[in-house]
C-alpha cells in the first residue's frame, strides 16, 4: 500500500486512480493535520461491501437460530487454549 501526501495526490490524481483500478492497490492520502483517507477501486469496494453484508446476514441468521455461545463461554474456550 502506497501513502502519498495531499499535494502529490492532487497533482497525480488520474495516475493514482489508474494505479488503484488497474493493479488492485490501495493508496493512502495524508494531510498536514493528520487526517488520512484510503482510495480503493469501486470494484474492490463493492466486493468488500457485498462480503460484509453476507457475513452480517449469516450472523443474524445464526443468532435467530440460537446458534451462538455466550461471552462467558467464548472467554472460557479461549482461556482453555492458553492453559494447555
Amino acid at each position: 500500500m502506497q501513502a502519498v501526501n495531499y499535494t502529490t495526490a492532487r497533482n497525480n490524481l488520474k495516475d493514482l486512480i489508474d494505479k488503484v483500478c488497474d493493479n488492485h492497490e490501495e493508496v493512502i492520502i495524508t494531510t498536514k493535520n493528520d487526517k488520512s483517507v484510503v482510495i480503493i477501486s469501486l470494484d474492490e469496494y463493492n466486493r468488500t461491501h457485498a462480503a460484509l453484508r453476507r457475513e452480517v446476514q449469516e450472523a443474524i441468521a445464526e443468532i435467530e437460530r440460537g446458534d451462538f455461545m455466550s461471552l462467558d463461554e467464548a472467554f472460557d474456550k479461549v482461556l482453555a487454549k492458553y492453559e494447555d
